[in-house]
């Protein structure tokens, strides 16, 4: 049993992030050649909270619960675009030392 539950999120998890555009943005920037888009995707978390915000008015203004799943989709994308900002910015600062440790010594 707790076997299909394990299954049936592997494979929740890779359809979103192979066809929903927020997890496939955030693997593009977790790339070296993308690390500096970091900062200013976290604008992109804006419209994610906005959605949030307007699908917990519809779900308290007597609308269907099931609109808790999008609500916790957006809230959840929302946080990771505000927490990709910093941390590439780590990564970036990372990977630049190690790049200029590596050029230091090929010298």
């Amino acid at each position: 049993m707790l076997r299909f539950v394990f299954v049936g999120i592997a494979r929740a998890y890779y359809f979103l992030a192979r066809y929903a555009p927020g997890p496939r943005l955030i693997s593009r920037i977790r790339r070296r050649d993308g690390l500096k888009w970091g900062v200013p995707a976290m604008l992109i978390a804006a419209p994610y909270f906005l959605v949030a915000n307007l699908l917990k008015t519809l779900i308290e203004g007597g609308g269907s619960t099931w609109l808790s799943l999008p609500l916790l989709w957006c809230l959840a994308m929302g946080l990771a675009f505000v927490l990709l900002g910093p941390v590439s910015l780590a990564l970036l600062v990372s990977e630049r030392l190690r790049e200029a440790r590596t050029r230091r010594a090929a010298r």
